[in-house]
């Protein structure tokens, strides 16, 4: 029986160490009995190319060897298809590897490439783009659009920058449109999540589940700075939905209408529309591998 084709997308810039010589060799190591291609991309767009390109030519898995920005892309290219999505977390954030409980040491994240099992989860649309972790408006695309021309990444340059634009943030009027309800806000920000966390462990929306064909949108109330130090601590122990400031709903759809362009990011990269922003889910769009201990 021939051995199933893999396609391994390396982003040779992603996360804290650029010399990723080392994945490839150990992919050499352990993947002897798999028939596998490696290729790396040179800038924005490769993996999602590279990744239809491979869904087209009939590979049964891509594999995303980067951060949430290189996931994004090559689960872009596959949406749709039967060829599944494989991660090796190699970024800073690595939101979709959590949720799906990857594991962040690379040795066993190729584990479960080559071990683990299929698993559908829902992809969402915002305006011209898909997420598959979380899309928002606010605080969090602003601070979003800063780390992405950042000189350094990690959590660490992640929450400097955070830090230093709280002070003088300054939150925008909207207006939100979900499936059953309609409303003007000025707030915080407004994240609209498929999975439970936006990655670094921070848990935004502890009920969200990447399989079940809703989205869980939180809305959040502007802040002080104490207020801010005082809640924070819940986000990294999944009780941010005791947090009074914050409001959930679940909706299979939103637009999100402000005046002028609409900042706002997918999967932590920082995009902009020229008008509103409509979002929607797509039920069961993407396979993964997922270890086979994974139960959502």
């Amino acid at each position: 029986m021939k051995s199933p084709q893999l396609k391994f997308i390396i982003n040779p810039i992603a996360g804290f160490r650029r010399d990723k010589s080392f994945v490839e060799e150990l992919i050499q190591q352990r993947c002897t009995n798999l028939d596998f291609t490696i290729v790396h991309t040179t800038g924005p767009g490769d993996a999602t190319r590279l990744a239809r390109e491979a869904a087209e030519t009939g590979y049964h898995t891509v594999v995303a060897v980067g951060g949430d920005g290189t996931v994004n892309e090559t689960a872009s290219g596959l949406v749709g298809s039967e060829t599944a999505l494989g991660i090796i977390p190699r970024g800073s954030g690595n939101g979709l590897a959590r949720s799906l409980d990857i594991p962040l040491h690379t040795p066993e994240a190729l584990e479960v490439i080559c071990r683990g099992k299929t698993h559908r989860i829902d992809a969402g649309r915002a305006a011209h783009r898909y997420f598959f972790v979380v899309t928002g408006v606010g605080f969090d695309a602003n601070v979003g659009h800063k780390f992405n021309t950042a000189a350094r990444r990690g959590p660490l340059p992640y929450f400097y920058i955070a830090a230093r634009e709280f002070s003088t943030y300054q939150p925008e009027p909207l207006r939100l449109r979900l499936d059953n309800e309609e409303m003007n806000l000025t707030p915080f920000l407004v994240t609209i999540a498929n999975t439970e966390q936006y990655g670094n462990g921070a848990i935004i929306a502890p009920h969200a589940k990447p399989d079940d064909g809703v989205l869980e949108v939180c809305v959040v109330k502007p802040m002080n700075f104490a207020e801010f130090v005082m809640h924070a601590p819940k986000l990294f122990n999944g009780k941010a939905d005791s947090i009074p400031l914050i409001t959930y709903y679940r909706s299979k759809t939103a637009r999100i209408e402000k005046s002028g362009p609409v900042l706002f990011h997918v999967d932590g990269e920082a995009q902009m529309s020229d008008g509103p922003v409509n979002v929607s889910v797509i039920p069961q769009a993407l396979k993964v591998i997922v270890p086979t201990s994974y139960a959502n």
